[in-house]
């Protein structure tokens, strides 16, 4: 296949994730998507609906889909807003998300699992916002809490959890953040019980324990799963890893485990490059290598700023290393970029 002919395959099946559906009533059916394949038609009963997995009802018969393989659910009967603003998050936007979801009366929504959707879509929207551009924290999370407790077994219950812990460690509530990414370890995938172990040791690392995070990011980095997602999240927690032997007087062996992960992976990985350039940065710190620091917090802010969180955290360092070389104009411009565009992080309440 040419590389034309590839990437008109790759922006059509783009496209047809990412569309809107069409409005109610002129397919009165759910439909589940999957990461591959088309999308999958029938009803979900009420009872149809776990943690874990979601039954369909189709004319061939009854069938389970696994969760961690589902990319979004439609509804029949669903309003034209929400499947606007699941689109929105699925394209992380989250304003426009909340936008349509204002449009919305819930209560006037008559089948629960929709209702049950809206709930959860304004509450990650609301989180995500607060986190980022800001708003209440707090609110979020009674507002992804009383989402959980009115659909304790949706199937968007993992992600719900992960964000609760996301916003909790926003917040510098480490402990908090820590019992809200436990349960995702009950997971029955490999990758999300090792999702669930990294995200804990972040947690640790933000309080400062570092010993007892290392051990939760060598309990990830020594699993025997060996699928792609999960390899995945082993290299992830080899970022936390290093950040843990710079705080505890090992940052050269943290500064080789991240050089390998540039040398050996794909910089496409946007979310793995910009925690290990982030990462890196923190070893050179402790190394008192203040420009090979800048250099490497430099690569986040240039290369992966699209990833808010470690955007946020390596205008933070970046605020004070220009400084440190009296480029004070480079510096005022982080910081401001950081209070601007950031004002929900943790990292800009730190300055």
């Amino acid at each position: 296949m040419t590389h034309r002919c590839w990437l008109l395959t790759a922006v059509t099946a783009m496209a047809a994730l990412l569309s809107p559906l069409p409005c109610p009533g002129q397919g009165a059916v759910d439909q589940i998507y999957m990461s591959k394949g088309a999308p999958s038609r029938g009803r979900i009963p009420e009872t149809g609906i776990s943690r874990d997995q979601v039954t369909l009802e189709a004319s061939g018969g009854t069938r389970q889909f696994a969760v961690n393989e589902i990319v979004r659910i439609t509804f029949a009967e669903e309003p034209s807003e929400l499947n606007n603003a699941r689109t929105a998050v699925l394209q992380k936007n989250y304003n426009l998300a909340a936008q349509e979801l204002r449009k919305l009366d819930v209560q006037k929504i008559q089948r629960e699992v929709i209702r049950h959707e809206a709930e959860y879509l304004r509450a990650l929207s609301q989180a995500r916002l607060a986190m980022t551009e800001g708003g209440d924290k707090n609110a979020a999370v009674t507002a992804m809490l009383n989402f959980v407790k009115a659909a304790p077994q949706s199937f968007h219950f993992y992600d719900a959890a992960e964000t609760l812990g996301d916003l909790s460690i926003s917040l510098a509530k480490f402990a908090d953040a820590a019992k809200y990414y436990t349960p995702i370890a009950a997971a029955p995938w490999p990758e999300y019980q090792l999702k669930a172990n990294s995200a804990v040791g972040r947690a640790l690392v933000g309080d400062k324990q570092y010993e007892q995070a290392l051990t939760k990011f060598d309990t990830v980095i020594g699993s025997d799963a060996a699928a792609p997602e999960a390899a995945r999240q082993k290299l992830l927690a080899t970022t936390g890893k290093a950040i843990c032997l710079a705080e505890t007087g090992k940052a050269e062996e943290g500064v080789a485990l991240l050089q390998d992960i540039i040398n050996k992976n794909d910089p496409q990985d946007a979310p793995l490059f910009a925690r290990t350039y982030n990462a890196l940065g923190r070893c050179y710190l402790k190394l008192n290598k203040p420009k090979d620091a800048l250099l490497a917090f430099l690569h986040t802010e240039v290369l992966f700023a699209g990833e808010a969180e470690a955007h946020a955290e390596a205008l933070y360092h970046l605020g004070k290393l220009w400084g440190d070389i009296n480029k004070s104009d480079r510096a005022v411009a982080a910081r401001t970029t950081l209070r601007e565009r950031y004002p929900g992080s943790i990292w800009a309440t730190l300055e």
